[in-house]
């Protein structure tokens, strides 16, 4: 925890330096650019890595705070997706109330659709499960083996990369769904098919 702190604020630091030149970089060749959007992408991923560090470290002290107040989850989901701006994105999504931490849930849903690849379109569905509140991301990626479903919420835990990156970049984003989405009295689950893809399924209580 200690250590993700201290990392996080220099690398934050830097990764304003290199937007603020990357903003002004009409005196820049093709390759110094590259340069530095490679090294700004990089700078990010590790900021987001350490967040997810310091979120770890705090649930497992017992310190991970949650804001849960009943919420129109349709309108909370639809909001997210929409700051996402991806257009690979399909949505379909029915009213339902859940009780939820609006910035938690956001965490969760972009850990999930990062984990589905870049390329892939995702389907995106919140609905009604008896007295829980769903929300479902399906992807259609090359599928989690059925010897890695129980181990891909273990932090640092990655599927094969010869046969797939199914868990992401870090091998830290799924834990830190389970981490989040179990903090609002939820669960989450998976189903998967090697060559077809995955759907995720977090279950809030309405």
């Amino acid at each position: 925890s200690d250590v993700s702190h201290e990392l996080r604020t220099p690398l934050t630091l830097v990764q304003g330096y290199l937007q603020s030149t990357l903003r002004r970089s009409g005196n820049l060749s093709a390759p110094q650019k590259e340069g530095l959007e490679i090294a700004a992408d990089e700078a990010d991923r590790t900021i987001r890595l350490l967040q997810d560090l310091l979120d770890l470290a705090r649930a497992d002290g017992g310190h991970l705070r949650f804001k849960v107040a009943s919420e129109p989850l349709h309108q909370v989901v639809g909001e997210i997706l929409e700051m996402s701006q991806s257009d690979r994105i399909q949505a379909h999504l029915q009213p339902v109330q859940a009780k939820c931490d609006r910035h938690r849930l956001k965490q969760v849903l972009i850990n999930l659709i990062d984990n589905s690849g870049d390329s892939k379109p995702v389907k995106v569905d919140v609905k009604q499960s008896g007295n829980m509140a769903c929300i479902e991301v399906k992807d259609h990626g090359c599928g989690i083996p059925l010897t890695d479903l129980n181990k891909i919420f273990e932090p640092f835990y990655r599927v094969d990369e010869d046969r797939c990156r199914a868990t992401g970049g870090t091998g830290l984003g799924l834990s830190i769904v389970k981490t989040l989405v179990e903090g609002m009295d939820g669960s989450v689950k998976v189903h998967s098919k090697l060559g077809e893809g995955s759907v995720f399924t977090v279950c809030l209580p309405m």
